[in-house]
């Protein structure tokens, strides 16, 4: 198996509620892992976000284990209390999360975060 192109991960947040995760590179068994580690990290020095928007935009290439990682990045996010969206989805992740059906359980509302039940 041959290295695919480095994953590359930045995070940042606008305003108080929204962080935002840029993903450049290949979603792969090589380099996954780094989304989570970002996203763990972001949320631990930002707590309190209602919603994390993951860039999607440059993700080259999404495998099996990249799939697993969204679905990690998912339950990083809604344990924080804030809502998952997918942004700028490239043909090729989009074909694999309607194949896979996740890609309404990734972005779905369900019910409210813990920091929009503190907004009311």
């Amino acid at each position: 198996m041959t290295a695919g192109q480095r994953l590359t991960c930045s995070w940042a947040v606008a305003g108080r509620r929204t962080g935002r995760l840029t993903l450049v590179g290949d979603l792969d068994y090589d380099h996954a892992d780094e989304v989570n580690r970002v996203l763990v990290e972001g949320l631990g020095a930002h707590p309190g976000l209602g919603a994390v928007h993951l860039d999607c935009a440059e993700v080259a290439f999404c495998d099996s284990y990249g799939l697993s990682a969204l679905l990690m990045a998912h339950r990083h996010i809604r344990a924080a209390g804030a809502r998952l969206h997918l942004d700028n989805l490239q043909p090729g992740l989009s074909r694999l999360l309607e194949l896979t059906r996740t890609l309404e359980y990734l972005t779905a509302d369900g019910a409210p975060s813990r920091a929009e039940q503190l907004d009311t």
